[in-house]
């Protein structure tokens, strides 16, 4: 929880809140209820209690906290909870009156405490709520209980916030439960942003957040304790850690336990996944319950209890353990149950990692490394430990492990370093391990690799400049092509782009298919580029690099959008915001946002490209991830234009051409449609016509039918005769045709119509508009259709706004249907629409049965008669 300026703000708890305010509503419409909020130390139950409270506005509020100097004294909770109302006590009949004021105890007092809520909320609704509510006195709790359960009907919501034990006790046995989660590594990151009066880097939270293991309170005091040193970015060793926020009061509780709830705590920090039911044949498990011990909340608690058990218990821990588990489980408690940890035991949990999935992998080269006397031999187990997190997308335990492998090969360690951060942290720090990787690995291959992230990191900051030099200092095909391209060199840079094609698709790599991708893209030959990330999408599931994933399908998104195929754009960056998230690749995640951020925005989705955008701008600025700002920025100027405000569009896309958020030239050449397009709108040609000679020295090297077609439309806008604006026109028409881009064709129809109705050729244009409706139309552009019937409309035709579809159909059926009726056949609807005919083919039959025709000659009859009646 931190203060913000509308008051109280929460991080990751969302849902817990939402249930509560839910009970809180119904309380206010006399339908009242109990519920047990339930969480370890320092999991935010104080804070989830003051944000409901605050949020209780006029109603009657009682709370207390419990205090445990008082758990012994009789009715002490209900004194201090009901003392606030204690001139209310006259209103209750006299026998209940001596319940509440003390003078009885029993039913009488359960019944007059419950009454007593109930006359209170008959002037204004009732929260009553008691914050660590397990150590309350027993009478108290039994009192509070027996009310919690019969509130239904009363307008009246009791909330008691307590550590777990309280949930085994009978006397609030019936009451609803709501558990507080840790929080997941988004809030923990916000967590650390709100409350850290210094900055803790991207990179290093994440590595708190996995050793707090979603713990609030743990989380916070782990990054106060920080050094300078690790502030730099690396995460703290084991033994660097403080002793933990709550040492003292677990030490007490421990100190109340009996040998056998000992012994099987012990066990249960030895092993964090061991099953409650070896715990039970271990110890007294019940007890552990009863305390609150049985599930430590993170690796911090968890290695505190550990650390406090002495030499002896821990070896009889893991003594029992191996006794009750199998496999290398077994293996590692075995050695560790000794005096002497056997090195050859450690060497049969490595053997096992290399064909376990990666997080298994991980742990048992974790355990092997704490096994190991050989110093290099213990560093490199620990390198690839962090190489197998990170694969299983935990990047924060990567991290850490990444800490203990300092002894480890520096060219390997900065490659790992440099990738993390490319990913889910800090671009500049990426720039630089990633160079140093290249410099010290001698395997070629790795080298190549890092060299070639390097130069990924410094586009994905805006660091042409460092490129440029990176592309002059080496001879790879790749830097030297994507730099011609930069510098407009751009038959300089066919050769070796072409030479990156080709060694991407031969490969079998993930990396070689994305960067193929690029090197197609860069090259004007986007449906190569579809092809190529395509492949490294395919290559990335086929092996299981989960962590590569997320990075194929950027590209696989990008190529969508520039063919116009959104619905497929939009898919693989759907899929890659999820798998982004589940890898805990944060940068990654961002660029996925404001891929669907700029597709929403092309398609005239407003709401969405809102809502991607908002959602990316924090770790966009945070980040200074150049390459999604100029995404956001093309993005926002389509809704400048679809919004008639193409003065804010250019001056957008003019200051994203200069540079501010770093140079992004690939993005620059790529909204010049746009560009042009607002240039024109404010009557300022010679803006768009220097923007449009870059554009066409890349599209006439060798870029596709769809590049073509976008230049012919500038140049048709450009034009100041109209039978040159004619000759464009048709031009790009014929090759937004054979591209297959339907809404690009549906936006060079506008632009025509709207110059052929200026020139007084409202026939000519009013056929234009009809074809960009019916398009705008079936893809959902609302706004966009809005101004074809405008069009329409100007020209002379009557429109009723929106058009009746067809009973029955989608508007994707509806406008396959139309297509039926004027005689296109299923390829070439397929063509027009941008999907296969094998779509075609399931809409058609699922049009027959709708409609009861069948054959598309009834259908075209239907279509007519429909048409007809609209």
């Amino acid at each position: 929880m931190t203060a913000g300026p509308l008051g109280v703000v929460l991080r990751g708890r969302d849902a817990e809140l939402g249930r509560l305010r839910e009970l809180l509503d119904a309380a206010g419409d006399g339908r009242g209820a109990g519920v047990v909020v339930l969480g370890e130390a320092g999991m935010g139950k104080s804070a989830v209690l003051a944000s409901l409270v605050a949020g209780a506005g006029a109603m009657t509020t009682l709370g207390v906290r419990g205090v445990p100097a008082e758990r012994d004294l009789p009715f002490g909770g209900l004194h201090r909870l009901l003392s606030p109302v204690a001139a209310r006590f006259d209103e209750l009949p006299e026998a209940l009156r001596d319940a509440v004021s003390g003078s009885a105890d029993g039913l009488p007092l359960r019944c007059g405490v419950y009454e007593l809520l109930c006359r209170l909320a008959t002037r204004t609704p009732v929260l009553c709520w008691v914050d660590d509510a397990q150590w309350l006195d027993q009478q108290s709790l039994e009192v509070l209980g027996f009310a919690a359960r019969r509130l239904t009907g009363q307008r009246v919501l009791l909330v008691l916030a307590a550590r777990p034990e309280l949930s085994h006790l009978d006397a609030v046995a019936g009451v609803e439960r709501l558990w507080l989660p840790p929080l997941p590594d988004t809030a923990c990151e916000q967590l650390l942003r709100d409350r850290m009066g210094r900055d803790v880097p991207p990179g290093l939270r994440a590595a708190l957040a996995d050793l707090a293991g979603g713990n609030p309170l743990d989380l916070v005091a782990l990054a106060e304790s920080l050094t300078l040193d690790q502030l730099s970015g690396r995460a703290p060793l084991p033994d660097e850690l403080p002793e933990g926020p709550r040492r003292a009061d677990y030490r007490a509780r421990l100190a109340a336990l009996s040998p056998a709830a000992r012994h099987a705590l012990v066990c249960a920090a030895a092993e964090s996944g061991v099953d409650a039911g070896v715990l039970r044949r271990l110890g007294d498990v019940d007890e552990l319950l009863a305390a609150g011990l049985l599930r430590p909340p993170s690796k911090v608690v968890r290695t505190t209890l550990y650390a406090m058990a002495g030499a002896s218990e821990r070896r009889a821990a893991h003594a029992a353990l191996a006794r009750e588990l199998t496999g290398t489980q077994r293996t590692w408690h075995e050695a560790m149950a000794t005096a002497t940890p056997s090195a050859m035991l450690g060497d049969e949990l490595a053997a096992a990692a290399s064909t376990a999935p990666a997080i298994t992998a991980a742990t048992l080269l974790e355990r092997a490394a704490a096994l190991t006397t050989d110093v290099a031999l213990r560093a490199d187990r620990l390198l690839v430990a962090a190489e197998h997190a990170w694969r299983a997308g935990r990047p924060g335990w990567a991290r850490v492990l990444l800490s203990r492998a300092g002894e480890a090969d520096a060219g390997r360690r900065a490659l790992l370093h440099g990738e993390m951060e490319l990913r889910d942290g800090d671009p500049s720090v990426a720039t630089h391990e990633l160079a140093t990787a290249a410099a010290h690995l001698t395997d070629p291959e790795a080298a190549r690799t890092a060299l070639l992230l390097s130069g990924e990191a410094r586009r994905l900051c805006g660091d042409l400049h460092g490129y440029l030099a990176m592309a002059r200092a080496t001879n790879h095909p790749h830097f030297a092509g994507l730099a011609a391209t930069y510098a407009g060199r751009h038959d300089d840079a066919v050769e070796p782009l072409l030479h990156s094609v080709r060694h991407g698709l031969a490969a079998d790599d993930v990396a070689s298919a994305v960067w193929a991708a690029e090197a197609a893209f860069a090259l004007g030959r986007v449906e190569h580029a579809y092809e190529c990330a395509s492949a490294a999408v395919s290559r990335a599931r086929l092996s299981g690099r989960e962590s590569l994933l997320p990075w194929a399908l950027v590209q696989l998104a990008l190529a969508g959008i520039v063919l116009d195929r959104h619905r497929s754009a939009e898919v693989a960056a759907s899929e890659g915001l999820a798998a982004s998230a589940a890898t805990a690749q944060r940068n990654t995640w961002i660029e996925h946002l404001s891929l669907l951020a700029l597709s929403a925005a092309l398609r005239g989705d407003r709401d969405t490209a809102l809502s991607m955008m908002d959602t990316a701008a924090p770790g966009i600025a945070e980040r200074a991830l150049g390459r999604p700002c100029a995404i956001v920025s093309w993005a926002q100027a389509c809704l400048d234009l679809a919004d008639d405000r193409p003065v804010d569009a250019l001056g957008r896309l003019e200051t994203m051409a200069a540079g501010v958020s770093g140079a992004q030239p690939a993005i620059r050449v790529l909204a010049t449609p746009q560009l042009v397009e607002a240039a024109v709108l404010v009557e300022q040609p010679e803006r768009a016509r220097r923007a449009l000679a870059v554009f066409d020295r890349w599209v006439h090297a060798g870029g596709g039918d769809a590049w073509l077609a976008l230049s012919h439309r500038c140049h048709g806008l450009l034009a100041e005769d109209i039978a040159d604006a004619v000759a464009n026109f048709d031009a790009a028409i014929t090759l937004h045709h054979r591209a297959g881009a339907a809404m690009e064709l549906a936006r060079t129809q506008m632009a025509y119509a709207n110059r052929l109705r200026r020139h007084r050729r409202a026939r000519d244009a009013r056929a234009l508009f009809r074809d960009a409706l019916r398009v705008f139309e079936t893809a959902g552009a609302d706004r966009c259709a809005d101004k074809a019937r405008a069009g329409l409309r100007a020209t002379g035709e009557t429109v009723d706004a929106p058009g009746r579809p067809l009973t029955g159909l989608t508007p994707q059926q509806a406008e396959i249907s139309r297509l039926v009726a004027v005689g296109e056949t299923n390829k070439e609807i397929a063509r027009r629409l941008v999907i296969s005919h094998r779509t075609v083919d399931h809409h058609l039959r699922n049009i027959f049965t709708a409609l009861g025709v069948r054959s598309r000659v009834e259908l075209a009859r239907r279509v007519a008669t429909m048409s007809t009646l609209d």
